[in-house]
């Protein structure tokens, strides 16, 4: 190769085209990496909340516990009003995973790492408490009230090829009318 055939290169106008699109790719690739991470690290603070936070503990084990004893039913505590007082302590977890529902949907916190950490503990809050949903829903005619919950725990729990599906309806809001 002649060496005033590359010299001719550097001294074009092409070269400078070269150098302004590496530049912008490098960019890119660098924007893109480092909202990658501040998602995980926001995600990652987010859910060291749930071990450090005393009341999301306790709210956490008993809505697992209540679940599990053959006598009770979280339905119950929905409908029933000497069951009332019982509401704030189901409430917080499920606001809590309802939270990080809502920012893996609209990208504050990064699905991957919601999903590597917290999958079956989402999963199960969603299944727990789907009685009581159902019933708070019915009696405030709000269909949507912890549709983010529903939705995430829908998408974690499938096959791979049903997550793309999660991806298109990420930006769909609730419009149900029953």
């Amino acid at each position: 190769m002649d060496i005033n055939a590359i010299q001719n290169f550097f001294y074009s106008g092409a070269s400078t085209s070269v150098a302004g699109f590496l530049i912008i790719a490098v960019s890119v690739v660098a924007i893109y990496s480092q909202r990658k991470t501040a998602r995980q690290k926001a995600s990652l603070e987010f859910l060291d909340k749930l071990s450090s936070n005393r009341r999301l503990i306790k709210s956490a084990k008993f809505l697992r516990d209540y679940h599990f004893d053959n006598n009770k039913s979280v339905t119950l505590i929905a409908t029933s009003e000497e069951y009332k007082n019982l509401q704030d302590q189901i409430d917080p977890i499920l606001n809590y995973f309802e939270s990080i529902s809502i920012g893996v949907r609209i990208g504050i916190y990064d699905r991957c790492t919601m999903y590597l950490s917290r999958k079956q503990q989402i999963i199960h809050t969603f299944e727990y408490s789907k009685p009581y949903i159902e019933k708070i829903r019915e009696q405030l005619k709000n269909h949507c009230l912890f549709e983010n919950l529903e939705w995430f725990s829908a998408c974690i729990s499938k096959p791979w090829h049903y997550r793309i599906f999660c991806k298109i309806t990420q930006f769909f809001r609730c419009h149900k009318k029953k």
